[in-house]
């Protein structure tokens, strides 16, 4: 069975043959699946899946540093959604979807903008240990087991904070993910400041944001979302503050060895004052540039 119509969630139950337990959210049981192998369809919902993982599978861009006890995947709105009989695991549900007015609840209203793996592509999944799979199918429980009640006056709070803690869990177990693909970080990190010394190296007009752009179109395999979480979890720092501090680097480099002026490498950027430079220096370093301007005759060692 294979219908890419974009379906609400109460549609969705009926083609499931279950029930509809909350008009916002859904439970996604592979064992209902009846006829063919496959379910693909889209809505207005977002949607987190529990897949079990093969070996040699690389839909999922499992790495040889990753678990395979089970891979959880992450889709927007809108987003393509497929869920395979074969992932039907012992008798337990494998996922949730729920509308986005659920991101409009107390405890998750503040914390949407933390969840960007929504944003990731579906080859940067996160892969499980099976103690973090253990902890995934725990809180899926929870959260059906909430549904199965009578709605009442709690019900949307409950079934919140239920996804909530799944969601945190997930950052936590993303993370774990990101520590453990060193070698892979390292690489995107290499190529992103090769990117970024050719760019401030050549003539013309220089931003951040053009930085920015130049970066992710070099590394374009890598969705920006993704890429911006594996520099936060090298450096520190978001992609944007990190090519930031490369751009002031860049301009110490031209202030204090090269004896240019604050102004003249403002001009450079596009910028028409040099004050915002200042600005951006001062944060960086802590003092103005031109304290640190040495002569014109100055050789590094």
């Amino acid at each position: 069975m294979n219908d890419t119509r974009s379906f609400t969630i109460d549609e969705f139950n009926r083609l499931m043959h279950q029930p509809t337990l909350h008009p916002e959210v859904a439970v996604i049981d592979p064992a209902r699946l009846d006829g063919g192998v496959s379910l693909c369809f889209s809505g207005n919902f977002y949607a987190v899946r529990l897949v079990q993982t093969r070996c040699g599978e690389v839909r999922y861009g499992r790495q040889c540093s990753d678990f395979q006890y089970g891979t959880l995947t992450f889709t927007k709105p809108g987003g393509r959604i497929c869920i395979r009989r074969v992932d039907a695991a012992d008798g337990e549900i494998s996922g949730l979807l729920f509308h986005p007015e659920l991101f409009s609840a107390k405890s998750l209203v503040f914390k949407k903008a933390d969840y960007t793996f929504f944003d990731y592509r579906e080859n940067e999944s996160l892969h499980l240990s099976l103690q973090e799979k253990l902890i995934v199918q725990d809180r899926l429980e929870h959260i059906h087991a909430e549904l199965r009640r009578d709605i009442d006056r709690h019900s949307l709070r409950l079934v919140s904070a239920g996804l909530e803690l799944l969601l945190d869990y997930s950052l936590r177990f993303y993370e774990r993910q990101f520590a453990c693909r060193t070698d892979i970080g390292q690489e995107y990190l290499a190529i992103l400041d090769k990117t970024l010394s050719r760019y401030l190296s050549r003539r013309g007009r220089k931003s951040v944001e053009e930085g920015i752009n130049r970066i992710e179109s070099a590394l374009s395999a890598v969705s920006p979302a993704y890429l911006n979480d594996l520099v936060r979890a090298e450096t520190g720092k978001t992609l944007a503050e990190y090519v930031r501090v490369k751009v002031m680097e860049y301009i110490r480099k031209r202030v204090r060895r090269e004896g240019c002026s604050l102004e003249q490498v403002a001009g450079e950027f596009g910028l028409r004052q040099s004050r915002m430079l200042v600005l951006l220096y001062r944060q960086i370093y802590g003092n103005l540039p031109e304290e640190y301007v040495l002569p014109l005759n100055y050789k590094p060692n």
